[in-house]
């Protein structure tokens, strides 16, 4: 597990939700990733330049987490596909 301060846990089309204060990753690479978090941290909607503005900051709580990658099933293709939110 590695400590950090700042890490983006997800790109989308225009912007980064961006975690900034006190945790711990694992598994990053996988499917599901561990997130311990320490204290003050919170979650943020940014731009690729840093700027904020889309969303107030989401407050994450102390404890224990797991971020999975959304995906979504078409049973007419049978084909799985990650969704983009």
């Amino acid at each position: 597990m590695k400590k950090s301060n700042k890490k983006t846990i997800l790109r989308g089309n225009s912007n980064l939700h961006t975690l900034h204060g006190e945790f711990k990753m694992d598994n990053e690479q996988k499917e599901f990733a561990d997130i311990t978090v320490l204290k003050d941290t919170v979650l943020r909607h940014e731009q690729p330049n840093g700027s904020f503005g889309e969303h107030h900051a989401l407050k994450v709580d102390k404890g224990n987490w797991v971020m999975g990658k959304q995906v979504e099933y078409n049973p007419f293709k049978q084909t799985i596909s990650q969704v983009w939110d």
